[in-house]
């Protein structure tokens, strides 16, 4: 996965300005591309990243950020040409390029239909986090063969999941799942974790939908990302995945499911679309209790060690702290790079989620929902969701910007809007 690192490049040679001064203008420039990337302004971001290579041409801190913006204006082979010349710059300079460019390069490929470059690439990346941190400590795998998997007792079978905030593009889908859990994971229990942030009406339906819900503290010392990984230390569970709130299960992941809790892998890995090039996804792996020791103590420390990883620190922890250990026995299905002897996905039932975006760990919230509001700017607008028959069915706030109301939603309540199953009004 591509990330952004710009930085305050040094200069180039060549350049007869004072020193100093393009110094300050190249720091100036990087606080400029940060602001305009942390608020999804790319465009901006690609301009202030040319703005620097027009000081110090070819600069390797900045050339994988340049190319990132490019690729999320869509600007594909624009950034497929920069990303191929760090690729081939020499290895003396490429080292300097951020530790994420080869990602990007992944995911453009993916973007491009260059199937095989794509893969290759991929399969590097992956390969070269192997060696970085597959030798780190890790945790012996047990003599034994893993737990048989009960489904009589779906207690013991959990699939975890953190929810925090009031946003629908978490909480919906988080709903969907229980529902989906129940009918569909059959001897699985749908777990999740979350605070008081997360709206009343959202918990009400969780429970209803048979999810266990576990209310944490914000001072608990593990970062909210992480509390789904609190079921590695639970004793009454034997088997868990992890999953993403805003990743819709499917009959896909299922078959993939039933064929690890068949086999004799302690652990499972998903890798299903272009931009998985982690070593573990954080929503997208599984494991037997009883092998991942103290993780709770594990991540507190990771926590207060990593504040700067944001909101990759999930990912992060899991590639030096876990890796190393499910690396020796797990069960990969991968279609894409063929990573640590991986499988192909197994034949499965239709997916019910029909839509041409879809993969296993898809994002759902692509689309958003918005209209004008008389409220005054930054007042937040109440959205009323109700049935056709007028039964409310739950409801949201939305920040005024401008104006107008904007509410990131997924795509299966986007279509039910547009079918008129589901209407939306503004409280007045």
């Amino acid at each position: 996965m591509a990330r952004p690192n710009f930085q305050q490049a040094k200069q180039s040679g060549g350049v007869r300005q004072s020193s100093a001064a393009m110094q300050a203008r190249l720091a100036k420039i990087a606080e400029q591309f940060q602001a305009a990337y942390a608020a999804g302004d790319y465009k901006s971001g690609a301009r202030f990243a040319e703005e620097a290579l027009r000081i110090t041409p070819d600069n390797m801190t900045i050339l994988p950020d340049y190319a990132l913006c490019l690729m999320r204006i869509n600007a594909y082979d624009h950034a497929y040409k920069v990303y191929m010349s760090i690729h081939n710059a020499p290895a003396s300079k490429r080292k300097l390029a951020s530790a994420t460019w080869l990602d990007g390069l992944v995911e453009v490929c993916g973007w491009l239909g260059k199937t095989e470059e794509m893969r290759e690439y991929g399969l590097r990346s992956l390969r070269a986090s192997d060696a970085k941190c597959g030798a780190n400590p890790s945790e012996p795998i047990p003599d034994s063969p893993p737990p048989e998997f009960n489904p009589a007792n779906p207690a013991e079978n959990v699939i975890a999941y953190s929810l925090f905030g009031s946003n629908p593009r978490y909480c919906e889908p988080a709903v969907m799942n229980a529902e989906i859990t129940r009918d569909v994971f059959k001897g699985w229990t749908c777990r999740v974790y979350l605070d008081a942030t997360v709206p009343e009406h959202v918990q009400r339906r969780l429970k209803d939908a048979g999810a266990e819900v576990v209310f944490m503290d914000r001072d608990s010392g593990v970062h909210p990302l992480m509390w789904r990984f609190l079921v590695i230390d639970d004793s009454s569970v034997k088997r868990f995945l992890l999953r993403d709130a805003d990743a819709l299960l499917s009959e896909r992941e299922h078959a993939a499911l039933q064929e690890w809790v068949n086999s004799p892998y302690y652990f499972h890995i998903i890798r299903d679309y272009f931009t998985h090039t982690e070593l573990i996804l954080a929503g997208l792996w599984g494991g037997c209790t009883g092998v991942l020791h103290n993780a709770v103590s594990s991540m507190q420390q990771f926590a207060a060690k990593n504040a700067d990883s944001g909101r990759f620190i999930d990912q992060h922890y899991l590639r030096e702290h876990v890796w190393p250990t499910l690396r020796k026995s797990v069960l990969s299905h991968d279609d894409l790079f063929g990573f640590h002897d991986a499988k192909s996905f197994p034949p499965h039932a239709p997916n019910r989620w029909n839509t041409e975006k879809f993969h296993v760990g898809s994002n759902t919230s692509y689309q958003a929902i918005g209209g004008p509001s008389v409220l005054p700017e930054g007042a937040e607008q109440r959205l009323i969701f109700s049935a056709a028959d007028g039964k409310r069915l739950f409801d949201y706030q939305a920040t005024v910007q401008n104006g107008e109301w904007r509410l990131d939603m997924p795509f299966f309540v986007i279509d039910k809007i547009a079918s008129q199953e589901i209407v939306v009004r503004r409280e007045e």
